[in-house]
């Protein structure tokens, strides 16, 4: 879809009465909840996150149930539909339906031919989920499928990722508020930061910034992602896909994570919040 198509497109709704979303006022990112101790007789109140449903279909049929933070749903799909390898592009993206039943909200997406062939030649069932991206995988092939090599590229340099990190609570404006809530973000080749997007999933966070940079045109082999979480391997299978050329992380990559991006050419770097980057290579 042209560029002037997709911005109508992925910002569209359902019109159905009283299911249709009203953009102007969707789902909270947090509520206000009371809570009790032992010495306090009078219940205090605390903000915490919101969580809810997501429904996801295409063409109509259901295929996932994923628990999300009901902000940017529509860079969500789009980033887990590219992920989850039913899309290559923004493109193979018609319409998406967005609506809302009670406190959960449905997404149908629809799609090119080509990505729905893509989609019933490899039917995946996801068991809903914001903690193991992983989990629900039919078999050991589909949980780690062949990926596309990367091209050598150099990574951000210390300097470049310790300036990134020290702006890094500028742009998680939810998590800011509550705390509990995963940022992702995406840096172009000089290390600045262009996008920012938050969940209550770290995988979901991952997918969330992922759409919306392949819907602005950042999605690169120069680009560098950014997670404010622990790195496992469905997060660096999820940078590779994407085509960037590193990852960075601020919790410690599991050994798998490491080999698998050694494997496929992606730069992994842990970036601690108070220590030096540490580039995880072939030659470290």
């Amino acid at each position: 879809m042209g560029r002037t198509t997709q911005e109508k497109k992925l910002n569209t709704v359902s019109n159905t009465e009283q299911d249709a979303i009203d953009p102007d006022n969707p789902l909270p990112a947090h509520s206000n909840v009371s809570y009790s101790t032992e010495q306090q007789h009078i219940n205090p109140q605390v903000i915490v996150p919101c969580e809810v449903p997501l429904a996801i279909s295409y063409n109509g049929v259901n295929h996932a149930v994923m628990m999300v933070t009901p902000q940017d749903v529509d860079d969500f799909v789009v980033g887990f539909s590219l992920t989850s390898h039913i899309i290559k592009d923004s493109n193979e993206v018609h319409d998406i339906q967005l609506t809302r039943s009670n406190d959960a909200l449905l997404a149908d997406l629809s799609l090119a031919n080509r990505a729905q062939a893509r989609l019933s030649e490899s039917k995946r069932q996801l068991a809903g989920s914001t903690g193991c991206g992983i989990c629900g995988i039919e078999s050991l092939q589909k949980a780690f499928p062949d990926l596309q090599p990367l091209k050598p590229a150099e990574p951000l340099s210390e300097a470049q990722l310790c300036h990134a990190r020290c702006t890094l609570r500028d742009w998680q404006k939810l998590g800011n508020v509550s705390g509990a809530i995963h940022g992702a973000l995406i840096l172009d080749s000089k290390g600045d930061i262009k996008l920012s997007r938050e969940d209550i999933g770290r995988h979901n966070a991952l997918d969330k910034v992922i759409g919306a940079a392949m819907k602005a045109n950042l999605l690169s082999s120069d680009a560098t992602l950014l997670v404010t979480s622990r790195c496992s391997i469905e997060l660096v299978q999820k940078a590779i896909t994407a085509g960037v050329s590193s990852l960075v992380t601020l919790g410690t990559p599991t050994t798998l994570a490491i080999k698998t991006a050694q494997q496929y050419g992606l730069n992994l770097i842990h970036l601690p919040r108070r220590d030096t980057p540490r580039f995880y290579d072939k030659n470290a």
